[in-house]
């Protein structure tokens, strides 16, 4: 993330914003080495940075004291991303001429991505000093500390900057993402807002979607995103908002289109593997997730994450080995909290699997299969209404989870509701037409009810369902079909 931010604030603030000032700063006109710093200059504005350096380095031989040569040595190793070199350029100008209006921000800006923070930070006070109000100040500043976590306070510095200039976007919108990190949403939405009118851009579309995503606004955040994408198609995390959101609104199609589209762009990745697992973990599709995790693991084996991951799909396959090494320093993490209750489910502690599986359902509201465990729990407890209530949650967050619908209706079958049973192959059917188990669990259903109400048009329709099982491939209730016919034999021999 900070490296994208980092990113952002060099395309919006070139960094060589003084370069024609040159002449202006310089104190004394009259020394030699000004005829060198200003052709190094012209070279600089060319991009020609190895002849540039090359007449710098000319003047330190007439003069190691003037502090331009050390300033425009320093910000060709900028332009060159060698900050710890540039940074001690800079530190020497700032030796020779301390009250130099742009180097303080120069060193600033350098320490921070040297990872020089606490000294990043003297810099940018003393920048604050000689030129107050500064809204690049104020930037570099707050993204100090950004880097040292200090959310509150790098929001105060944007905010700072932002009042110095308004039209400082790059400090609204790193005002904003330390907002939704603080989880002031109201300010950040208000903020993001305002940029996608004024200043759409990759970043201000990204971290939007982001905003709406935490919302549980799906459609925006999907908006959003694809916005991003469409500025910069190797976005990879604007791709992860997508893959989270297909995979709560249980779309598998544009799901896997979205990553394999990644994939396809040279983004593969040990995230975008976790990631997949992830999603896929929401369809209860854990054979899918192993495959994805498994591949994420190949890539970074140290990926704690997917460790994790392949923890949970273990667990419901009564494996709790990974589960053991990793519970202990994730206990907050929906997976390990959902895998210690299928843990307790097999070692028949219910109280404390339903206790842990709630407890998953509050870390991860978009996180569905401790629906499923919870009703497994109840089965074992002869809590029927229970069961119930978590297999119809279940089915209202995935209407269309076609294992859990059958698995449903066979409960359904062994506690006599055959009415409700029917009800629910009947959707199954409709996902998986010729599905022999559905066909023969329905057929079941329609048998028995029969038998209850004698009716010559249900008897037929019990039928025609064998026959589909039949010609599917597998049915496994020919007596009961004969039953069927020698009664509709008598009904129409009336």
């Amino acid at each position: 993330m900070f490296k994208k931010l980092k990113q952002i604030y060099q395309n919006i603030r070139h960094l060589n914003s003084s370069v024609d000032s040159y002449k202006d700063e310089s104190i004394i006109q009259s020394l030699p080495t000004v005829a060198y710093v200003n052709k190094a200059v012209k070279l600089i504005q060319n991009k020609k940075y190895e002849e540039a350096q090359k007449i710098l380095e000319s003047a330190l031989d007439i003069s190691s004291q003037d502090s331009l040569v050390y300033k425009y040595l320093g910000k060709i190793e900028e332009y060159k991303k060698k900050f710890k070199k540039a940074v001690e350029y800079y530190e020497t100008s700032s030796k020779l001429n301390d009250h130099d209006k742009e180097i303080w921000l120069r060193l600033g800006m350098c320490r921070l991505y040297a990872n020089m923070l606490e000294d990043a930070l003297e810099a940018f006070e003393k920048a604050d000093k000689i030129t107050p109000l500064n809204t690049d100040v104020f930037t570099g500043w707050g993204m100090v500390l950004m880097k040292q976590k200090k959310y509150a306070l790098a929001r105060d510095k944007f905010n700072h900057a932002c009042q110095v200039s308004k039209y400082n976007y790059t400090a609204i919108l790193l005002s904003a993402v330390m907002e939704l990190r603080l989880q002031d949403y109201a300010s950040a939405e208000e903020k993001l807002n305002f940029l996608v009118k004024v200043a759409p851009n990759e970043s201000s579309f990204y971290e939007y979607s982001k905003l709406k995503l935490i919302q549980n606004k799906f459609d925006e955040a999907e908006k959003y995103s694809l916005e991003a994408i469409s500025i910069n198609k190797l976005l990879l995390p604007a791709y992860f908002i997508l893959g989270e959101v297909y995979s709560i609104k249980k779309d598998m199609v544009k799901l896997e289109q979205t990553f394999n589209s990644a994939v396809e762009l040279g983004l593969d990745s040990d995230l975008l593997h976790f990631e997949w697992g992830k999603a896929y973990i929401r369809f209860i599709e854990f054979s899918k997730a192993r495959e994805q995790f498994e591949k994420c693991l190949s890539k970074n084996f140290n990926n704690q994450d997917a460790k994790i991951g392949l923890a949970l799909i273990n667990s419901y396959e009564g494996d709790f080995i990974l589960l053991e090494d990793m519970a202990e320093k994730n206990m907050q993490n929906v997976y390990i909290q959902e895998s210690l209750g299928v843990k307790y489910l097999k070692e028949e502690r219910y109280d404390e699997a339903v206790e842990i599986l709630k407890k998953a359902l509050k870390t991860d509201k978009n996180q569905i299969s401790p629906y499923y465990a919870l009703a497994h729990v109840y089965m074992k407890k002869n809590d029927n209404y229970k069961v119930r209530e978590n297999f119809d949650k279940l089915l209202e967050l995935y209407p269309n989870y076609l294992s859990g619908l059958i698995e449903y209706a066979r409960w359904l079958i062994n506690v006599s509701d055959f009415e409700e049973a029917q009800r629910k192959l009947k959707r199954a059917q409709k996902l998986d037409e010729n599905n022999v188990e559905i066909l023969n669990l329905l057929f079941f259903t329609q048998y028995t009810l029969v038998k209850k109400n004698i009716c010559e048009y249900n008897i037929k329709e019990a039928i025609l369902i064998a026959d589909k099982a039949l010609s599917a491939g597998k049915f496994d209730y020919e007596p009961q079909r004969q039953e069927l016919e020698q009664i509709l034999k008598g009904l129409q021999g009336k």
